[in-house]
């Protein structure tokens, strides 16, 4: 739980008459240096010194209770007393009053007391304190704080009357909200967990959400973290809504689904999950973000189609972290969330962008299960309390069999790249594995592309969900720039050669795709030799050693050239990459949107080449549909090829005709007999 720290006074209250005296950090219990506030022992003698005074003001006690210490009991009266370690040597204040800040976690609460600032107290001191009327409290909502006039200090936040000095700043603020919300701003905290009790007039709107872990004692299971909507957003019409979606190119289907949030902040995240994101470098959501994660905190099934390289990780890694962060029912452990992809490679970048949200969480544990790795140090690893599995279905069906792992306690399941995961090959172990998790859970379905096959698949492993599609849909990203080149077999290496050595294209590193994994080795071996790059070629045949060397080196930029077969097409963040080249033109137009997405990560620009010739006459009426739209210029001999035109002319009869694609069944099979004959006819 977040709690500011003391505030500097910038001025004394309006009130005639009335000093506001130097507020005191609590729970501090080191001396100040020279010329700065009193030490804990002259505190403690304020607190004895001041007792009169204190009784005067708990017999004088308005209703408005703006006494700055006061007994709540009779038999507690002219004591100074230590409720909490972390508020030492301070003059405890248990007034009722909904205004109260609560301390909580690590943070120090906040109290305002007469404190000695020159040595030891004196007897003039003491007649002084004797004669100083009580202070004002801080004020704890902007709304409690009067408006500036004119040549009066505002606040950086709201405007209103800057009557404080922020410690960690030196910027004028009004409040403790508004100091929240400044440091929030200024990346020093979340502010999540500053308010925990409506303000006096009771409005809930004021109160800030509750943080995603619970910390109270042991007990029932709680719903320690519940969503909703941020006054920023619920305060938008829904016009305004709509606007920002289609700004953002943000397309949602379904019932009841949540607003986008515009900051990270929106969501109320718990201080520490806030500050790794942060640290992370995630300062601002991007579009997909926006939408997927209060989506997904919120509990709901979704299915998401979004560009390469749009920040599709994050958006459901945070609502994994929140569920896992959840204190399990009568402390049984086990694993709460399984993330299902189809690389090794991809799974070991999501797992250390996980760590890096869940660093410093307590008993956040992940486990990385792959093949390619031993097995022996992956079973040692599921025995260590984990929270969070990133898994290969492969290996994980093979830890599954021997019983080192049950999936029971489950409750959110994502799989990624869900285009491959549900294709023959993949599609029956991951349905094996949806097996042995429980059928209450919440399912996340990702990927860049989901051909319509897919999608009717896809639907039916999910229950009520939202269906969420950044920018156009299936098309390739938008921040590639898209370059055809029309080249038969003989001449693609002598036009990579050139491409590799033009200084207007070659921009290092440069991944370059083929279609198989020996003409990886040979074409890695020609390009070293002729241009002298340094070149490395990488497939599902080299060792996961080697592999990790590979991408490390890629990322380090050791490798100016790399020669890949689709390992590296799915999935992984290679920011540095701005040059891609597809030697071979992929099987799929589905496979070429991902590789072409190596080139735009994140946001950056980039370009990729593509060569392509009557070798790839399956793709090319895809080609035509998905690549013409972006602007880019098709060759001629592909727009003039009677292979385009006969895929053209059988598409435009099949309009005609109507879809024979109908589902036959028994109510139907009459009727599509009827109809065969009738086209006999």
């Amino acid at each position: 739980m977040f709690m500011p720290r003391a505030l500097k006074v910038k001025r004394p209250a309006r009130a005639s008459g009335h000093t506001l005296s130097k507020k005191s950090k609590v729970g501090e219990g080191e001396r100040e240096g020279p010329g700065g506030s009193a030490t804990p022992v002259q505190k403690e003698d304020a607190c004895e010194d001041t007792k009169p005074q204190k009784e005067d003001a708990c017999e004088d006690t308005k209703p408005q209770k703006e006494d700055t210490c006061e007994d709540t009991k009779p038999q507690k009266e002219d004591t100074c007393e230590d409720t909490k370690p972390q508020k030492e040597d301070t003059c405890e204040d248990t007034k009722p009053q909904k205004e109260a800040i609560q301390a909580g976690g690590d943070s120090a609460g906040l109290t305002e007391s007469p404190v000695q600032e020159d040595g030891p107290k004196s007897d003039s001191n003491d007649t002084e304190e004797e004669e100083e009327e009580e202070e004002e409290p801080v004020k704890s909502f902007k709304k409690s704080q009067r408006w500036p006039e004119p040549g009066e200090p505002v606040c950086v936040m709201c405007a209103r009357y800057g009557e404080y000095i922020c410690d960690s700043t030196d910027n004028d603020v009004c409040s403790l909200e508004c100091k929240a919300k400044h440091l929030v701003q200024m990346g020093m905290g979340t502010g999540a967990d500053v308010f925990t009790r409506k303000d006096k007039d009771g409005d809930e709107r004021t109160q800030p959400q509750q943080p995603a872990v619970d910390t109270g004692g042991a007990g029932e299971r709680e719903a320690a973290y519940s969503y909703r909507d941020d006054l920023f957003i619920a305060g938008l019409t829904d016009e305004q809504v709509q606007r920002i979606k289609r700004e953002l190119g943000i397309e949602t289907q379904g019932g009841d689904v949540r607003r986008p949030i515009v900051e990270f902040e929106h969501c109320g995240f718990p201080a520490t999950l806030g500050g790794n994101l942060k640290k992370a470098g995630y300062k601002a959501p991007t579009p997909v973000q926006m939408q997927m994660v209060p989506v997904g905190l919120s509990g709901r099934d979704v299915i998401v189609s979004a560009d390469t390289g749009s920040g599709k990780t994050v958006a459901f890694l945070l609502p994994v972290v929140v569920r896992a962060m959840e204190k399990p029912a009568h402390g049984v452990s086990g694993p709460v969330a399984l993330i299902l992809t189809p690389t090794r490679e991809l799974a070991i970048q999501i797992e250390r962008q996980a760590k890096e949200l869940v660093l410093g969480l307590p008993n956040m544990r992940t486990a990385l299960l792959v093949g390619g790795m031993p097995l022996p140090q992956q079973l040692h690893r599921l025995k260590s309390s984990i929270k969070i599995i990133i898994a290969t279905p492969g290996r994980l069906l093979e830890i599954l069999k021997q019983k080192a792992v049950q999936l029971d306690k489950v409750t959110v399941v994502v799989v990624d790249e869900v285009d491959t995961m549900l294709k023959m090959g993949f599609q029956q172990q991951v349905l094996e594995v949806l097996e042995q998790i429980p059928e209450e859970h919440q399912t996340l379905l990702v990927s860049a592309t989901i051909p319509k096959g897919t999608e009717e698949l896809a639907a039916r492993l999910v229950r009520d969900p939202v269906r969420i599609a950044i920018g156009e849909k299936n098309q390739p990203c938008a921040n590639v720039r898209q370059i055809l080149l029309w080249l038969e077999e003989p001449s693609k290496k002598k036009k990579l050669f050139e491409i590799l050595n033009d200084s207007k294209l070659y921009q290092p590193p440069v991944v370059v795709f083929v279609d198989c994994k020996l003409g990886a080795d040979l074409l890695c071996e020609a390009v070293a030799k002729v241009t002298g790059l340094k070149t490395v070629a990488i497939h599902s045949d080299k060792t996961q050693r080697e592999r990790n060397r590979i991408l490390r080196g890629l990322l380090d930029g050791d490798f100016e050239v790399v020669i890949s077969t689709g390992v590296l097409g799915r999935g992984l963040d290679l920011v540095n990459v701005r040059l891609v080249v597809n030697f071979d033109m992929p099987n799929t137009m589905d496979e070429y949107v991902h590789q072409v997405g190596r080139a735009g990560r994140l946001g950056h620009r980039g370009t990729a080449i593509t060569f392509l010739n009557n070798n790839n006459k399956r793709v090319f009426i895809e080609v035509v549909k998905r690549v013409k739209p972006t602007g880019s210029i098709l060759p001629p001999q592909l727009l003039n090829s009677p292979h385009l035109h006969e895929q053209q002319r059988r598409e435009r009869q099949r309009a005609k005709q109507g879809s024979d694609d109908t589902l036959v069944t028994k109510n139907n099979l009459l009727d599509i007999i009827r109809k065969h004959d009738r086209r006999k006819k």
